[in-house]
């Protein structure tokens, strides 16, 4: 097994404690001299700053008892950013109501709100100068999709 498989499964089993949690993405870079060890972790319907730490000390020590690393590394947990788009169904969910800038493996960019989200697919609500339009979108049709911030 390797090191980043080791840590994906410790990282599961940490989260597993926290019901409210799910894994987005986990990624280990960098040389043997120095790794970085970056955890992308978020919560239904959101999750508190305590329990990212609690999750990064409880990773950290047990990547130290289980002595994974032989030279130094850096590990990160964290939220996905606002930057970063949505991977996961249970990101969709959580999401539901919010504006959303859709990209298609088409090359089309679709905006409108996230009504819901069943089925492998995603429905928005695209409006524009005359009507609301509904429209449903498969996942495996996306290629990117971020939800829009407002500042209004």
């Amino acid at each position: 097994m390797s090191v980043e498989d080791k840590v994906k499964d410790l990282v599961t089993s940490i989260l597993e404690e926290y019901p409210n949690l799910f894994l987005v993405e986990m990624s280990i870079v960098g040389n043997s001299g120095h790794q970085r060890v970056r955890v992308l972790i978020d919560g239904d319907p959101n999750f508190s700053i305590d329990q990212c730490a609690a999750v990064s000390r409880r990773l950290g020590f047990q990547i130290e008892e289980d002595d994974l690393f032989d030279s130094k590394y850096t590990l990160e947990v964290s939220s996905p950013g606002v930057d970063q788009p949505l991977k996961l169904s249970r990101q969709y969910l959580k999401n539901k109501g919010r504006e959303l800038k859709v990209e298609l493996l088409s090359g089309e960019i679709l905006k409108g709100q996230l009504t819901e989200m069943k089925d492998n697919a995603i429905h928005l609500v695209l409006k524009n100068k005359k009507e609301e339009v509904k429209k449903t979108i498969l996942l495996s049709d996306i290629k990117k999709s971020n939800v829009l911030i407002s500042f209004k």
